[in-house]
């Protein structure tokens, strides 16, 4: 067990431990979807910080984070 939460810690994924989704980032224009990039596996701490930060509008544009 010890060597399982040191690989994690090292390696930083501790998909076990905690909450994971995977999150792209999508972008409006006009309301309607223009892009958005392949999904990327965050968790805990991470996750929480995708998922709570605010979106960014820049004229007709919005761009933010999409975690599933």
């Amino acid at each position: 067990m010890m060597i399982f939460i040191t690989l994690c810690l090292l390696m930083g994924d501790c998909s076990l431990f905690g909450d994971c989704a995977s999150c792209s980032i999508v972008t409006l224009v006009d309301g309607v979807e223009t892009g958005r990039t392949p999904g990327v596996p965050y968790c805990g701490d991470k996750l929480d910080e995708k998922r709570n930060e605010a979106p960014t509008v820049i004229g007709n544009r919005t761009t933010y984070w999409d975690c599933e």
